[in-house]
């Protein structure tokens, strides 16, 4: 078979090879922070925190029959996107090993940036009431219902604190006051924190390796928060969050209870039905949405 009519099936491998390793490089952020799932149905049901309360007494004849108190059920519906590039066969046959890493690096770009944009939209949002959890509330709210139960009451986990120390611990106190759908202790350990790009170097300062101690205490007295993880959560001109913005989290949860759902993980594929020959056209798509079913899992802070 002539060359002209084989070259976009030599080329394919390549192209795919590329944007699998570049694409695996630039999302390291997001799987360190929320967590990940693929389906394979339209969408998928995620309750928050619930359970059955606690056990009551045995008293030899009668076991109490418990009641279930489901959270709030949140309903990821994936969403798709998709975008196509096209390859010369002259620019292929000139230099074909060069050409398939720049068509997968570019394609591996753009949708793993499309992603980490949708990432960090989704902490950026956290404080806008247009985008509403399954609570009807924002992800950061002062007022989120405990449960459905009328009478139940409200928790809040949005601060208007600036980013210190001091605040980092009040905001770990308060979580340790929550209390779950069912009424139980709400059991957390909020050891990471998420900030602005403008807040890294007083993270680096806070977690640091030289930061057992108070930075710029007289006092000399221990850290608190020495040896937290922290990640930057904002990039670019108006993503994620703004520049005094903060959360501190238990990061175990909120790999449970934030996620991104995939039903095709981002991929690339080579358009067999092309009627040119001398052009060679390479589709990236991705099938996913990201949001959140839970918000005792993580305190934010927006300060004036």
């Amino acid at each position: 078979m002539n060359e002209v009519y084989t070259w976009q099936n030599d080329l394919y491998p390549l192209v795919t090879k590329r944007f699998s390793d570049r694409y695996a490089e630039r999302t390291d952020i997001m799987k360190a922070v929320i967590g990940e799932e693929t389906i394979d149905r339209v969408d998928s049901r995620e309750e928050g925190i619930g359970g059955y309360g606690e056990v009551p007494d045995y008293d030899g004849t009668t076991i109490t029959e418990l009641g279930q108190k489901r959270g709030y059920v949140k309903i990821y519906t994936p969403a798709e996107k998709a975008a196509q590039v096209s390859v010369t066969y002259k620019k292929a046959k000139v230099d074909m090993s060069g050409e398939a890493k720049r068509t997968g690096t570019r394609l591996a770009d753009s949708l793993s940036m499309t992603r980490l944009l949708d990432f960090y939209r989704l902490f950026g949002n956290a404080f806008n009431a247009s985008y509403a959890g399954a609570d009807g509330k924002a992800w950061a709210a002062a007022d989120h219902p405990i449960s459905s139960d009328s009478g139940a009451g409200t928790f809040s986990n949005l601060l208007t604190s600036e980013f210190s120390i001091s605040a980092i611990t009040t905001a770990q106190t308060t979580a340790n006051r929550f209390v779950t759908f069912d009424g139980l202790p709400f059991m957390c350990n909020f050891d990471l924190v998420l900030i602005s790009p403008e807040l890294e170097p007083k993270a680096k300062e806070f977690f640091g390796k030289e930061a057992k101690l108070i930075p710029e205490s007289a006092e000399n007295g221990a850290n608190p928060v020495y040896g937290m993880k922290y990640h930057v959560v904002g990039g670019g001109a108006d993503f994620g969050f703004s520049a005094k913005q903060w959360a501190v989290a238990d990061s175990m949860l909120l790999k449970e209870y934030a996620k991104c759902v995939n039903i095709t993980k981002p991929m690339v594929m080579y358009n067999k039905e092309s009627s040119n020959p001398l052009i060679a056209k390479y589709t990236g798509y991705a099938d996913y949405i990201m949001g959140f079913s839970e918000a005792r899992m993580i305190i934010f802070s927006n300060p004036a």
